[in-house]
C-alpha cells in the first residue's frame, strides 16, 4: 500500500521527496560477497581479479600505492572487468567497486534538507 501511496505523491507533488541514505544497504546474507581491498603492491591485483572471476564484488582503495601501480591496477582490474562482464563504479577519488554482470551498483545521491526539514 506505500508503495501506492508514495507513487501518487510522485504524481501529484512538484516537489522531490527527501530520501536520505542511512548507511550501507544489506544484500541478503549469502547472495554476494564483497571483499574490501588495499592493495600494497600491483601482485595483490591478481587475487582481486580471481574473486571477481568467481562472482564477488571488489572494492579496491588506492591510498596505499603511488600513481604508476595504482594505474597499472585499475587497467588490470579494468580488463578482467571486461572479460568478464563486471561494471566499474566509482565510490570515491581512492575507492572503486568492481562488481560481477548480475550485480547492479546503484549510488544514491545525498539530498539537502532545509533546516526546518522540508
Amino acid at each position: 500500500m506505500m508503495d501506492f501511496k508514495n507513487s501518487a505523491m510522485k504524481l501529484f507533488s512538484n516537489e522531490e521527496p527527501i530520501d536520505i541514505y542511512t548507511g550501507p544497504y544489506v544484500v541478503r546474507p549469502g547472495e554476494l560477497d564483497i571483499l574490501v581491498r588495499t592493495p600494497h603492491t600491483y601482485e595483490d591485483a591478481v587475487s582481486y581479479a580471481d574473486k571477481l572471476i568467481e562472482g564477488c564484488a571488489v572494492m579496491v582503495n588506492f591510498t596505499e600505492v603511488d600513481k604508476e601501480t595504482r594505474n597499472r591496477i585499475f587497467d588490470y582490474m579494468c580488463g578482467v572487468s571486461y572479460i568478464v562482464n563486471a561494471s566499474i563504479s566509482k565510490v570515491s577519488d581512492t575507492i572503486m567497486m568492481y562488481a560481477p554482470a548480475r550485480v547492479e551498483v546503484e549510488k544514491q545521491v545525498a539530498r539537502k534538507t532545509s533546516w526546518l526539514g522540508r
